[in-house]
């Protein structure tokens, strides 16, 4: 502590040793630095702080807007959904029989996969077909993929195909 005490004692009388102008100068220097330097360390990372904290808000408030306005069509489809898991079992393997037979091609075999999906097995069926079918499965029922698995054969177009569907 006593050199700390020294040192700015040394420093002190070379400051007073100093002339008036040259003593103003390094005054309004350290004041400079002292503006600078609290701009930096303290002012400049409140504000970003702040800065993001609102960028965050708003973020937020307008997701919150957006959940708000779609809240009702959110329920309805809920309530719907509900509907549908009560009937999936049947309704999934009726819906995947007949879109088949309405695209031409006939499923060698079906098989429930519990409540919500269903496993279908093709033997030689035509893969634009098959694609066809998955299209219309998905925009026209709301049936999806959850599995799928293709083997080529040796015709040309033809595939087997296993995969399982879900709603």
């Amino acid at each position: 502590m006593s050199t700390f005490t020294e040192n700015l004692t040394t420093i002190r009388r070379r400051f007073d040793e100093l002339e008036a102008r040259e003593q103003l100068s390094i005054l309004l220097l350290g004041g400079f630095l002292a503006i600078v330097i609290g701009y930096l360390a303290i002012w400049s990372p409140i504000h970003k702080f702040s800065a993001d904290g609102q960028l965050i808000h708003d973020r937020n408030l307008q997701l919150l807007s957006y959940l708000q306005s779609t809240e009702n069509e959110a329920r309805i489809a809920a309530k719907g959904s509900t509907v549908d898991k009560q009937t999936s079992g049947r309704s999934l393997l009726t819906a995947a029989s007949s879109t088949a037979q309405a695209i031409g091609i006939k499923p060698s075999r079906l098989q429930p996969e519990g409540s919500a999906a269903v496993s279908v097995w093709f033997d030689a069926v035509p893969f634009t077909k098959l694609m066809l079918w998955l299209e219309r499965l998905e925009s026209t029922q709301g049936i999806f993929v959850r599995q799928i698995s293709i083997d080529d054969r040796d015709e040309t177009g033809l595939v087997s195909a296993r995969l399982v569907l879900r709603t």
